[in-house]
């Protein structure tokens, strides 16, 4: 019999004092852990809740279970309405405890099954299940799967009704909607079936035109349909192969995991439906040569006989050239990584020239000319550098390029007892090459410019790069500083100097944008930062 006494069984657990296990008709619904001092609760009134536990005086309980529970009297009107069934049917605990349950959620035309399920629970097994639409608050409908039990005394006497239920309204849906689809598909398949061959003529027409080979066989894998395509392609006529085992047409070696495939194909659920991803099998002709093919196969059943349709293609010709291509390709990448190593070389030789240039000279209004120069040709050498050493020769990983690139610049610039800190926040991002270098006289510039000017009137500073992506089409590039800043009467947009020209120039050729700004982060001096924000492509 149930009764109170089986909804709630206690289990000795090593760290809490007690554990309740909730049960519906046998199935764990929740379980919950009692602490020592629940005990004080004004719920917990009986001394041992073995005994009994009345519902009304813990419906805070009841709330915790994750399915639909409600408690009825003898009548059917109900005692208690959790929380989950508020829930679903928007009925409030006021709206619900105390109406009678086949009323408050069933149309009329139901009552009577309602009560049925009602007497029905009183006689073993004591519970039943079914699944009915529920009436909600606002006037609508949810589908509600449900068992309703009896709890009894000792006598075996029926003293209250459980009702416990799941919504399954969104279960059911989709798999009416699967249902729907399903049966229309395989009427749609079954139609164009049989209007296949009852055209015999017409079947014939396309098979025969098609270049591919369409080849039909039986579950025991005898030749039943070979098109003018399969003869062109295997070498074999049609009178040769009819009734023969399909293993004839490819290498030994491979008859048995073939026929192996089929039947796991023709057992599977895959019934009716096509297997739309090609693949790449071996054939064999009838001379013996081997070649390769893209294979797709399907499966249908015509008066309770499986029929198996493979379409090939012979693909030999094409491996020829997909391997033509692949060597093509692998000589070009050759030549374009001498290329870029070739022009580093011929760079760094320009950057030589300069330096030859500049030790016959004292004026240091040339030599610090010389040396832009050189660092301006140094970036777009370095670029090329990183190119030719990574497997990838149209972009570069612009996060270890900024790195290094501002290291370089850094340990050529004698600071003296200057302390300047670089820093840097970089993400990784692949930049292609004609974009690549821009960025990188953009780079050198800025970079140049502040180990230059920016700490001139001080003994330490920071230096700090950040490189970002923003929703994966716009590269944000900031350099700032905390320096003395750039005089008020330079106006970026007009100033004349090469350096801040050239920056204006690439930004537009990049269809980026810049913005100069004082730094946030200085305290105690006017610092400068650049934004930029260029596209990817």
């Amino acid at each position: 019999m149930l009764n109170l006494n089986q909804l709630f069984f206690p289990i000795k657990f090593s760290f809490y004092n007690k554990l309740f296990v909730f049960y519906n008709a046998g199935a764990v619904i929740r379980t919950v852990l009692i602490p020592e001092d629940f005990k004080q609760n004004k719920v917990m009134k009986s001394p041992s809740l073995l005994k009994g536990l009345s519902p009304v005086d813990a419906p805070e309980f009841f709330d915790t279970i994750d399915s639909l529970f409600l408690i009825l009297s003898t009548t059917g009107k109900i005692i208690l309405i959790n929380r989950v069934c508020r829930e679903t049917t928007g009925f409030s605990r006021k709206e619900a405890e105390g109406k009678y349950f086949l009323k408050l959620f069933f149309k009329p035309k139901v009552h009577n099954l309602i009560r049925s399920l009602l007497e029905e629970v009183k006689e073993p097994p004591f519970r039943t299940t079914y699944e009915d639409n529920w009436l909600t608050q606002n006037g609508g409908e949810r589908m509600i799967s449900f068992t309703v039990a009896s709890l009894r005394d000792n006598n075996g006497s029926t003293t209250n009704y459980t009702v416990t239920g799941l919504d399954i309204t969104r279960f059911r849906k989709m798999e009416e909607e699967l249902w729907d689809y399903r049966v229309s598909l395989e009427e749609q398949i079954k139609q164009r079936t049989k209007e296949l061959f009852m055209s015999q003529s017409r079947l014939s027409g396309i098979m025969e035109t098609a270049e591919d080979a369409i080849i039909s066989v039986n579950s025991a894998q005898q030749i039943l349909i070979f098109n003018q395509g399969a003869e062109k392609i295997f070498s074999y006529s049609t009178d040769e192969v009819l009734g023969k085992q399909l293993g004839l047409l490819m290498p030994e070696e491979f008859r048995a995991p073939h026929n192996k495939h089929i039947q796991d194909f023709g057992d599977s659920e895959q019934t009716s439906r096509r297997m739309l991803e090609r693949s790449e099998i071996l054939g064999q002709r009838k001379d013996g040569s081997v070649f390769t093919a893209e294979a797709n196969i399907s499966q249908y059943e015509i008066e309770g006989e499986k029929i198996y349709t493979a379409i090939l293609r012979d693909v030999s010709d094409r491996k020829i050239i997909e391997q033509d291509l692949r060597e093509s390709l692998a000589e070009k990448e050759i030549l374009l990584q001498e290329v870029h190593h070739r022009v580093k070389n011929n760079l760094q030789v320009i950057s030589s020239l300069f330096t030859l240039q500049g030790n016959s000279t004292d004026d240091p209004d040339r030599l610090a000319l010389l040396r832009e120069s050189q660092h301006r040709i140094q970036s777009m050498a370095l670029v090329h550098e990183k190119i030719y050493q990574s497997e990838n020769l149209t972009q570069i990983n612009f996060e270890q390029y900024v790195r290094d690139l501002v290291t370089e610049i850094f340990q050529s610039y004698q600071t003296g007892d200057l302390d300047v800190r670089l820093s840097f926040e970089l993400e990784p991002v692949l930049l292609e090459i004609n974009r690549a270098i821009p960025c990188a006289l953009i780079l050198n510039e800025l970079t140049s410019n502040a180990l230059k000017y920016a700490f001139t009137d001080q003994n330490s500073g920071n230096l700090n790069f950040v490189l970002k992506v923003e929703n994966e089409q716009q590269l944000l590039l900031t350099v700032s500083d905390d320096g003395k800043g750039i005089p008020g009467k330079v106006k970026f947009n007009s100033a004349k100097t090469l350096g801040l020209r050239l920056v204006r120039v690439l930004t537009r050729q990049l269809s980026g944008k810049v913005e100069l700004k004082q730094n946030p982060d200085c305290l105690n001096s006017r610092g400068t930062m650049f934004v930029f924000q260029i596209p990817l492509k």
